[in-house]
C-alpha cells in the first residue's frame, strides 16, 4: 500500500512565489493611473492656458499663457520633473491662432521598485485670437 501525499506548505510556497508577482502588478496599476490623471491635467492646463492668451494682447500672449499654465498644473498637483510650456501664435491673419503646448516629465516618487523610466507627456490646445478683446 501507498502511503497518503501531504501537501501541507504547498499554500504558503504558493503565496511566497506569488506575493512579488502581484506587489509589481500593483504598482504597475498604480503608475498607470498617474500617467491617465496627469495627461488628462496638462490636456485642461493646456486648455485654459490658451484660452487665457486669446483673450489678451498679442504681446502678453506668452506671459499670460505660462502663468495660467503654471497656476493651473499646481492647483491640480501635478508634479514635473521637467516642465516645458510654449506659447505660439500659429496664424496672425483674422482670425489668429493662439497654440499652447506643454511638455512634462512625470515624476515617479514612491515607484522606485518598478524602476520606471522617467515618461514624457504633452499636450496641446489652440484657440482663436479674440478680436474683440478689451486691451485691442
Amino acid at each position: 500500500m501507498q502511503k497518503a501525499r501531504h501537501d501541507r506548505g504547498s499554500m504558503s510556497v504558493e503565496a511566497v512565489l506569488l506575493a512579488p508577482v502581484l506587489v509589481l502588478f500593483v504598482l504597475f496599476v498604480v503608475h498607470l493611473g498617474r500617467l491617465g490623471a496627469a495627461q488628462t491635467r496638462l490636456i485642461a492646463a493646456a486648455d485654459h492656458a490658451a484660452r487665457a492668451a486669446s483673450l489678451v494682447h498679442p504681446r502678453n500672449m506668452a506671459a499670460a499663457g505660462q502663468s495660467v499654465a503654471l497656476e493651473n498644473l499646481a492647483q491640480n498637483g501635478v508634479s514635473c520633473d521637467a516642465l516645458d510650456v510654449r506659447v505660439d501664435v500659429v496664424n496672425t491673419i483674422d482670425p489668429g491662432i493662439v497654440r499652447v503646448i506643454i511638455d512634462c516629465v512625470v515624476d515617479n516618487g514612491g515607484l522606485n521598485l518598478l524602476g520606471p523610466v522617467p515618461r514624457r507627456l504633452s499636450a496641446s490646445s489652440a484657440e482663436v485670437i479674440d478680436r474683440w478683446r478689451v486691451d485691442s
